[in-house]
């Protein structure tokens, strides 16, 4: 390469493009996503130290309405290559998606994923920019975590909504985030003695740990030395296995039941 080759790409005028096509954008929480890389050479040959791709989501905290952008993953694709001037590689790639990615809803309104997982793909390249290519995909989830969440609407509540929020220091995760569902009360026993339920489920191999939050209704205004004292909060966990998660709702409803009993 000649010396003015050399400059141009190392300023990046004619780098290298990267597109990441995945083969299935709907994935199971702990399942393998696969695709592929295309990376095509720009006006200059150029030295690929690496490309690398990096699972992300955003999650939010209490009191604002800013979001952190939050990594879940990082797989390295390859070893050093080179990229002549205007070459077209493919280079295939499946790594595991991790048990705590989380799982993702279709929002009609927006035509949106919440929260939004997505692939984010760079090119390392020495002294040049660093192109990205980003791939919203969807996260299903496995059949443990959605039975539990099957479970609390079996006790009477509606779903209202989840997101990803910065990890309360009660909670035992690694991570920066943590999904947090809240239901209500819509039937049975339990409409008008509480106000929420806000369930953070921690996903394992054997086990999952859910964390609860339950609100008691207490008929006072938002603001009340009730909500500021939240003086009708009560918290606490459980441990359960996978395998009884899956093959005994029943006995998951019970759990559950007997630790919001001990409330109301």
């Amino acid at each position: 390469m000649s010396l003015l080759k050399k400059t141009i790409a190392s300023f990046g005028i004619g780098s290298a493009k990267v597109n990441t096509k995945v083969t299935n954008d709907v994935v199971k929480q702990g399942e393998t996503l696969h695709g592929s890389i295309i990376v095509l050479g720009g006006d200059a040959e150029q030295e690929i130290e690496s490309i690398k791709l990096q699972l992300m989501t955003l999650y939010g905290r209490e009191n604002t309405d800013s979001l952190t952008r939050a990594e879940i993953l990082t797989h390295k694709v390859n070893e050093p290559f080179t990229i002549k001037q205007g070459e077209k590689k493919e280079i295939p790639f499946s790594f595991e998606i991790p048990l705590d990615t989380p799982m993702t809803m279709w929002d009609p309104e927006t035509q949106l994923n919440v929260p939004p997982v997505w692939i984010e793909t760079g090119l390392e390249i020495k002294a040049a920019f660093d192109p990205r290519d980003k791939d919203n995909i969807s996260v299903e989830p496995t059949e443990s975590y959605q039975r539990i969440i099957d479970a609390v609407k079996m006790l009477g509540f509606g779903f209202r909504q989840m997101e990803n929020e910065k990890t309360p220091r009660a909670i035992d995760t690694e991570r920066a985030y943590v999904q947090q569902f809240e239901f209500e009360p819509k039937l049975g026993k339990y409409a008008r003695k509480l106000e929420e339920l806000e369930l953070y489920i921690v996903p394992g191999e054997k086990e999952t740990q859910v964390y609860f939050e339950v609100d008691k209704y207490t008929g006072e205004p938002s603001g009340s030395i009730f909500d500021k004292l939240n003086l009708n909060e009560y918290r606490g966990s459980i441990t359960l296995e996978n395998e009884t998660i899956i093959n005994d709702i029943d006995h998951v409803c019970d759990q559950l039941e007997d630790i919001i009993d001990s409330v109301v």
